[in-house]
């Protein structure tokens, strides 16, 4: 086989442009946007029939925007999809009940779409665009030419095939075996310190306005909300002395915790679980080498965080469209290739790091820093929580939701109220600015993992899966 030129073109024309190892929310999504630039595109997936996966399937505002710019909002309108209008949002003993902010081309704040549901529009929507749909068909390997990825081997059907592209693109989710067969290493590895789980329930009353909840207090996280074709999701994550406990008695457990939670308990009132109880735990977040000669990855096979900011689909979307504009026009020149790829990495990380760290101090056992309650708190007064909204959708930054003036001004009432509650605030601060640090730094100079690799494990109650 022989490899690529080093110059504008290549010593044999490949069979694809692209292959894209993954046929859900990143690799579906990008299949689409790179065969709608007329490129040849293949869509690989091992499984036979695409259907439910491990994912909290909550959109934000974002995700919305750019599934309505894709083309397919109407398809799944139709399939059963409902948009949330509002939230109401509890951090510690601050609550507030307001509507998604929006913007020009937005058609919703927020939805909860199972993956059932998403995936195979996605799917069909690569299909429409000219893209070659391969399912049931795994990769086992890939293909190398003087040290340059110009391939993969595929199996269907018991028969191993090579197929040769320019690119191979790695969209398949955080055992990714792409990443594995191109030597991707691991570096910014942060433990998970919680365990979450979730159901559907039918017959629930979501009231006049449909509204996402997200609770935040203590040592307590509860989300709630319409989901796609009259279901109501429930997420709760058990606090830290009784994660052994809860699994005791799942069904148990999860209706207790949502118990406490007004909103929540309210709207399950008459209802009844219409699902599977599906949990994750002893999870790690990381990010992985993004890409090299021929090879990149996307989606969760390149990074993935603490599921606390439920921002999974949305980062697949949002990678898919970065990377089909970087590479979309250079895939006639190894060399201009290899820079767009290299240039996607740099963006990624660049672009995910301080959303990794959010999602870890959300998903912090025991309760957030109560600095941030406090600053939501005085947005809210001003009028201005919308930005607090802006930073779970990734339309606006933290830093700029949590100034430095923002953080100092909130913690000054605390060094007034007494000795103790001066100590404790000063070293919350202290913590906060030890914890950027390491963060950045940890970015700036990646430390890579050694020693085995860690992997999600999933937890799910023994009945077979309900149907409606």
């Amino acid at each position: 086989m022989s490899g690529p030129a080093e110059g504008s073109g290549w010593a044999a024309a490949p069979e694809y442009d692209v292959v894209v190892v993954g046929a859900r929310c990143a690799g579906a999504t990008l299949g689409t946007l790179l065969a709608r630039r007329g490129l040849r595109v293949a869509v690989l997936d091992q499984a036979a029939e695409i259907r439910s996966t491990l994912s909290s399937n909550i959109l934000q505002a974002d995700s919305l925007a750019f599934l309505n710019r894709l083309g397919v909002m109407e398809r799944l309108r139709a399939a059963g999809v409902t948009t949330m209008s509002h939230v109401d949002m509890r951090l510690e003993e601050f609550r507030c009940r307001v509507p998604f902010p929006q913007l020009p081309g937005d058609v919703g704040g927020a939805a909860c779409v199972r993956r059932e549901v998403l995936d195979p529009v996605l799917v069909d929507a690569a299909r429409a665009a000219g893209a070659e749909v391969r399912l049931g068909t795994r990769v086992v390997g890939v293909v190398r030419d003087a040290g340059r990825v110009t391939g993969v081997r595929a199996v269907s059907g018991g028969v191993e095939t090579p197929l040769r592209a320019r690119l191979v693109v790695g969209a398949d989710g955080r055992n990714s075996r792409v990443a594995e067969a191109c030597g991707a290493r691991m570096y910014h590895v942060s433990p998970g310190e919680r365990s979450y789980y979730w159901a559907y329930f039918e017959g629930a009353d979501t009231g006049p306005r449909p509204t996402f909840v997200f609770h935040r207090w203590g040592d307590r996280h509860m989300l709630g909300g319409p989901a796609d074709n009259g279901l109501y999701i429930v997420g709760v994550s058990p606090q830290r002395h009784e994660r052994e406990s809860f699994r005791a008695d799942l069904d148990g457990s999860l209706r207790a915790h949502a118990l406490r939670c007004a909103p929540i308990a309210e709207a399950l009132s008459g209802a009844t679980r219409a699902s599977r109880i599906h949990g994750i735990r002893r999870f790690f977040g990381y990010f992985r080498e993004a890409g090299g000669p021929g090879w990149v990855l996307l989606g969760d096979a390149g990074h993935f965080k603490d599921p606390a900011g439920g921002r999974g689909i949305g980062d697949a979307f949002h990678q898919a469209e970065r990377l089909a504009d970087a590479v979309g026009d250079v895939l006639g020149s190894a060399v201009r290739l290899d820079r767009a790829v290299a240039g996607f990495g740099r963006w990624r990380d660049r672009t995910y790091a301080e959303y990794h760290g959010l999602a870890a101090d959300l998903g912090v056992a025991g309760p957030i820093a109560g600095v941030v309650p406090r600053v939501v708190r005085g947005l809210h007064a001003r009028g201005q929580v919308d930005g607090v909204l802006d930073l779970l959708s990734h339309r606006a930054s933290v830093l700029d939701v949590l100034t430095p003036a923002r953080v100092l001004g909130a913690t000054a009432g605390e060094l007034l109220r007494g000795p103790g509650r001066r100590r404790a605030a000063l070293g919350e601060l202290r913590r906060l600015a030890a914890t950027e640090v390491r963060r950045r730094n940890a970015m700036r100079k990646p430390v890579f993992h050694s020693g085995p690799t860690p992997r999600p494990v999933q937890q799910d109650t023994s009945e077979p899966e309900l149907s409606r």
